[in-house]
């Protein structure tokens, strides 16, 4: 299931008929309690889930992403972030390179938001030079119902996707997936006090926060996590087999 656990005889007899998962996250600031990887770590842990139902390979990760303006992230030490043309390259040079070994359905699954055009531009550059090949890129969240999310957010209400940042969502995955790298006596409730629809570069103090949480994270759980998980799985799922013809 793990490319870089395979052999290379192992990878040249699988790669080409079965699907191709890339999972691609960020190094950046996630609040007080979760550890700068989570979203690499919920890509990858989606993604051997995915895997473990699909006949499916998962590439190594795509550990850093686009510049973060998840509350004024790209502040924070640690958020370590790549030029938009740096992402594309990288991400098409793994398209390309799987694609020579014999690769073909690929699903790129993304779990930071500020990556989507950038996977996107690589995915449509890799049709250039491989016209047989097929592509979905898709971020976990877009196929969370707004019956979950309702169930999820019952006891606050939810602020939307953008504002969800190191919160209840990504805080209980990380719970269910990775609990031992959560810091549960550090996690905190915390909220900008100017949402805009615009981006302004560098950010307004008063559109951020000291902490990096951007919503109420007290309330995640590992329950949560685990239910969001399974139903985020289940859909990939479903696109996979219905977009690239997994089994």
């Amino acid at each position: 299931m793990l490319a870089e656990h395979m052999t290379w005889e192992e990878y040249r007899d699988e790669v080409g008929r079965k699907i191709i998962i890339l999972p691609v996250g960020s190094l950046e600031q996630h609040g007080p309690h979760l550890p700068l990887n989570v979203d690499t770590l919920i890509a990858v842990g989606l993604a051997e889930l995915v895997a473990e139902r699909l006949s499916a390979v998962v590439l190594p990760p795509v550990s850093y992403g686009a510049k973060s303006h998840s509350g004024g992230g790209e502040l924070f030490p640690g958020t370590t972030s790549l030029d938009g043309t740096t992402l594309i390259n990288l991400v098409l040079d793994v398209l390309r390179e799987t694609y020579r070994h014999g690769g073909r359905r690929f699903l790129i699954l993304n779990a930071h938001f500020e990556n989507v055009a950038f996977l996107v531009e690589a995915a449509e550059l890799l049709l250039r030079v491989g016209d047989d090949a097929r592509v979905v890129v898709l971020s976990w969240w877009d196929l969370v119902s707004d019956e979950v999310i309702e169930d999820l957010f019952a006891e606050v209400g939810f602020p939307g996707w953008e504002i969800e940042h190191a919160a209840i969502a990504e805080t209980s995955l990380v719970q269910y997936l990775a609990p031992d790298l959560v810091r549960e006596d550090r996690i905190i409730d915390d909220r900008i006090k100017r949402e805009i629809p615009y981006l302004v570069l560098p950010p307004p103090d008063d559109t951020m926060t000291r902490s990096g949480v951007l919503y109420r994270a007290t309330y995640a759980s590992r329950e949560k996590g685990e239910r969001l998980a399974c139903y985020a799985v289940e859909k990939i799922v479903e696109v996979a087999r219905r977009e690239l013809g997994a089994g």
